[in-house]
């Protein structure tokens, strides 16, 4: 962010965002673990300095829940179809419950199996697809996590968006342990939507284009174009790839045929046990750090290591500083009583 683009920031304790959070998404409707769940991911990102996953999004949840667009989850059951292989129902909810299920069910299998892969059907956004991945590397284990989105990205030469931006995260064991999260986009939808909402441009040089294909930095203008994948053809490529991991073989639905506010999407959890492959968790981690390592010492930044340093920030100051319209529209979402405690 550069200076022409800062905003006035509040700090709020980790511990009261967390219960204000929770106490939403209850009278929402949500059940003690999911409300927790969710409360926790949409937390865990703000302390990550990753604020388009973070509360900015509570206000849209519990607009899609009082509407019904998206349910509360039920009973969640996993689906054993194989020693390495189970689905989980998301039934419409978000899909962080659901997807937290999948994790656990793929960590117990790939203890056994070595790998272990769990999809997911039927659910709305995940949330950040890394906070999945490192509560795997905890647990010393490789993990790919992804889910398949609307269509928000054109083909090469098209026009028209027929495929999500498709977020995957891979971590593995170790201090430093790459944590890679991204869209394939070149950015993601919430930091458009955080930027329409704090009155901020969009760089030109990340490429956004308006409805009419001229370039544009209203981040308004530009959620109403079809993107393009970042990277070109390999972009797409590595879009339509989560396309066939989370919704194709989830029974999801995937591409073209994702309706926008409907929990339709898929995800998947791939588990891998470094043991399995003759290795161990601390020589997968050794390695990391070589690497980790070299990258520093050339000038360049690793994957995480943003994320771990806005962590040790939070964890020291035990707040998180969140902007003042972020805070406006989340205190209007969750009415006068909690949004006193944010105060």
């Amino acid at each position: 962010m550069t200076a022409a683009e800062e905003v006035v920031t509040r700090p709020v304790p980790v511990v009261v965002l967390a219960e204000v959070l929770d106490g939403a998404f209850r009278a929402a409707g949500m059940g003690e673990e999911e409300a927790a769940r969710v409360a926790d991911a949409l937390v865990s990102a703000e302390t990550a300095g990753v604020p388009t996953h973070g509360v900015l999004r509570v206000p849209w949840y519990l607009d899609a829940l009082a509407s019904g667009a998206v349910r509360p989850a039920g009973q969640l059951r996993v689906q054993v179809r194989t020693p390495a292989v189970a689905t989980v129902d998301g039934g419409g909810a978000y899909g962080y419950l659901p997807t937290w299920v999948a994790l656990q069910s793929a960590l117990a299998m790939a203890g056994s199996t070595g790998v272990a892969c769990v999809a997911v059907h039927a659910v709305a956004e995940f949330g950040r697809a890394a906070y999945y991945a490192e509560a795997a590397a905890d647990r010393d284990l490789v993990a790919v996590v992804c889910q398949n989105t609307q269509p928000l990205v054109a083909a090469p030469g098209a026009d028209a968006a027929t495929h999500g931006n498709n977020p995957l995260a891979f971590s593995g064991p170790g201090a430093d342990a790459p944590v890679f999260d991204a869209a394939f986009t070149a950015r993601s939808g919430g930091e458009l939507r955080r930027r329409a909402l704090l009155g901020l441009p969009l760089p030109a040089e990340w490429g956004y284009v308006d409805a009419y294909g001229a370039p544009t930095t209203d981040p308004a203008r530009a959620m109403l174009a079809a993107q393009q994948a970042v990277g070109g053809a390999k972009g797409f490529g590595l879009a339509v790839l989560v396309d066939l991991l989370a919704g194709v073989l989830s029974s999801s639905a995937s591409g073209p045929a994702v309706r926008p506010g409907v929990p339709e999407v898929g995800a998947v959890v791939l588990a891998l046990d470094p043991v399995a492959f003759g290795t161990t968790p601390e020589r997968v981690a050794a390695q990391f750090s070589a690497g980790a390592q070299a990258v520093r010492t050339a000038g360049g930044r690793w994957p995480g290591d943003r994320a771990r340093a806005a962590r040790r920030r939070a964890a020291d100051r035990g707040e998180v500083e969140i902007p003042v319209p972020v805070l406006e529209a989340l205190a209007a979402a969750v009415g006068p009583g909690p949004a006193g405690r944010l105060a």
